[in-house]
């Protein structure tokens, strides 16, 4: 009987880390690709930031340029060559891949948490005439080595706000500037976890308590035809909801 009984207990414990196993899978793979960081990603290059291929999303790169207007979010945030650029949870590397042409071969494109996919593409792939490191925390950066940082859809998971912006700031350059788009509530403040939406405002107080000046917004991802009490209107992906775009600044000494 006891040894039936102990049979029985160690089955249990086997099934429970099993599940638990399977559950931090899923919300790894969740978290990712809700960023837009899709981990399965493209067929062309595994890019979850679409690249060439598909995304999480159902939406190719070229197709979602129309919403995202990369190059357009580059210029508000002054990006420029020569400059050293952090995509944060660069995922398959979409704004990593187009910011690089931005700050040429005499820059360089830092990318936090880049699929292995993206890399391959970055060193000795075809993206290899421009500079990429890869680190998988933002407390890998250097101090005062960044001049430029982008939040593509990422701002709304980190895993701890005060903490992350204060490894940002450490890295910024005096007047380097931190570029946040997030899907809008229609509230000033708060943050809705089940549509994963951010009011302006609660960005905005997070960036001022961490050190930054708030510079200014951006309407250009701004769209009238979003419903904001879901996380994305049927048939539609997240790069067609109504977006904020921010500009923070480190005070320049």
């Amino acid at each position: 009987m006891r040894h039936r009984l102990l049979a029985l207990v160690l089955m249990f414990v086997a099934a429970l880390a099993f599940g638990c196993s399977n559950y931090d899978d899923s919300l790894e793979s969740e978290t990712a690709a809700e960023a837009g960081h899709d981990e399965d990603g493209g067929e062309d290059h595994g890019d979850g930031e679409d690249g060439d291929g598909g995304d999480g999303h159902g939406m190719a790169g070229d197709e979602r340029a129309e919403y995202s207007m990369p190059d357009q979010v580059y210029a508000f945030l002054e990006i420029a060559e020569g400059q050293t650029v952090v995509d944060l949870l660069a995922g398959g590397g979409y704004n990593a891949e187009r910011v690089a042409p931005v700050v040429g071969t005499s820059g360089t494109v830092i990318a936090e948490r880049a699929q292995e996919q993206f890399q391959e593409r970055a060193v000795g792939g075809d993206l290899s005439d421009y500079n990429f490191q890869f680190i998988g925390d933002v407390a890998e950066l250097q101090d005062g080595s960044v001049d430029a940082a982008l939040a593509i859809r990422a701002y709304h998971l980190f895993p701890d706000v005060p903490v992350q912006l204060g490894e940002i700031f450490r890295a910024m350059k005096p007047g380097g500037v931190v570029g946040v788009v997030e899907v809008r509530l229609n509230e000033e403040s708060g943050h809705n976890m089940e549509t994963h939406r951010l009011g302006e405002q609660t960005v905005i107080d997070d960036f001022a308590a961490a050190g930054f000046e708030y510079v200014e917004a951006s309407d250009i991802l701004r769209r009238d035809d979003d419903d904001y009490t879901v996380y994305s209107l049927e048939g539609q992906t997240r790069y067609q909801t109504d977006r904020m775009l921010l500009k923070f600044r480190k005070p320049a000494e």
